[in-house]
């Protein structure tokens, strides 16, 4: 039933763990780049037009472009916080069980 196989790691359902590390890699690295190009439109529109407060809309669009990769990597990495293994076997993350309100 479906294409799940775990071979000591190296296959996990059923994609090779490398290509999950370079997926993984390449979405890092654009975000990163959307935050870099957010952060140097806001020091373009310090430099060039602050002082005549022409061409605003370049405020708020860098403040998201800068900001919101931030926000979405900082999710994730308490979302993975509050999932991971642990003693308690109800955070566990390989529980694949369906939620049964009756137990």
């Amino acid at each position: 039933m479906g294409s799940y196989k775990e071979e000591r790691g190296a296959i996990v359902h059923g994609k090779p763990k490398m290509m999950i590390i370079m997926k993984t890699c390449m979405a890092c690295l654009c975000s990163f780049l959307v935050s870099i190009a957010g952060g140097l439109m806001l020091v373009w529109w310090e430099v060039e037009f602050h002082p005549t407060n022409t061409q605003l809309w370049m405020v708020p669009f860098g403040l998201i472009m800068f900001g919101t990769p931030v926000i979405v990597w900082f999710s994730i990495f308490l979302s993975d916080l509050c999932n991971s293994d642990s003693d308690s076997p109800g955070l566990s993350r390989h529980d694949n069980s369906v939620h049964d309100p009756e137990r």
